[in-house]
């Protein structure tokens, strides 16, 4: 939903439309990237015992990440669009308990990390360097946006696969948050078609190539899919073609979680925790 301001900035661009079209258009794409600053808090507080503050430089950029234990194999959390990795942090101690070293980040203009224009290349070369630098990594698990980031990362570049990936609600592909986003900003279909085309000027490549659903059928590595049958957000029918297109991957369907509630359901902590007591071939 739209903050009072934002809102206001919507229904003023909408007024100005008529006059300048690309002016509106540039200023939409500007919001599109930049994620909402009432979901930006201080989560310090929540961390389990042992956190290690990590600082990750990033074009310019201090990013926030984080570590728990020294020694065993490494898992990566990676949170979605306007979250951070406090909404991770359930998965912590349970890994922790089966000897993993438990990393998170928190990608560029989210939770403690610069604010920042970001959009999912973007955060995806973030995890990147991430990867780079504190892998390799046995496991990552994302959520949402994050999870299809990591799915770009690593179909992109299969040398940093880890050796099992959970994709929880993931999003299907920009164009997809093109749209809700379009809906949250009371977008025309005109106005978006111009956001869209000022928006692959941007990127630099089809909008088609930053997708979870075609990352998937190039990956080569366990997958474990969740997706809530109620999500409000990103249809389950995502998840399970993800799932579908992945060689190897279990999606499992939970009911009445929603899309961000799905992180705290002991449900899901166990099927993430079952996976990774799995023994699985590297990539």
């Amino acid at each position: 939903r739209l903050s009072p301001a934002l809102r206001a900035v919507a229904l003023a661009s909408r007024a100005l439309d008529t006059l300048a079209p690309e002016v509106t258009a540039r200023l939409m794409l500007r919001h599109f990237h930049r994620p909402r600053s009432r979901y930006r808090y201080d989560y310090r507080r929540l961390l389990p015992p042992g956190a290690e503050r990590l600082r990750l430089r990033y074009r310019d950029l201090d990013l926030t990440g984080w570590r728990w234990g020294r020694q065993g194999p490494a898992a990566l959390l990676v949170h979605g669009w306007e979250d951070h990795s406090g909404s991770m942090l359930p998965l912590v101690a349970p890994l922790r308990h089966r000897g993993y070293q438990v990393f998170a980040l928190d990608a560029p203009g989210h939770g403690l990390s610069a604010n920042a224009a970001t959009h999912l290349l973007d955060c995806s070369r973030a995890l990147e360097l991430m990867v780079r630098t504190h892998g390799p990594f046995e496991s990552i698990v994302g959520h949402s946006f994050g999870a299809t980031a990591a799915a770009i990362l690593l179909s992109r570049v299969p040398t940093l696969c880890p050796q099992r990936m959970t994709m929880v609600s993931p999003m299907r592909d920009i164009e997809q948050h093109l749209e809700v986003f379009a809906d949250i900003a009371l977008l025309s279909p005109a106005r978006t078609a111009r956001l869209r085309r000022l928006l692959i000027s941007t990127l630099g490549e089809p909008l088609s190539s930053l997708s979870a659903t075609a990352a998937a059928g190039r990956l080569r590595i366990p997958g474990l899919v969740i997706h809530d049958r109620h999500d409000p957000v990103i249809p389950h029918s995502v998840g399970a073609t993800v799932a579908r297109n992945w060689a190897g991957a279990r999606l499992v369907s939970t009911r009445h979680l929603g899309h961000r509630g799905v992180l705290k359901s002991p449900q899901v902590v166990t099927e993430i925790l079952g996976f990774h007591d799995r023994r699985k071939p590297t990539c």
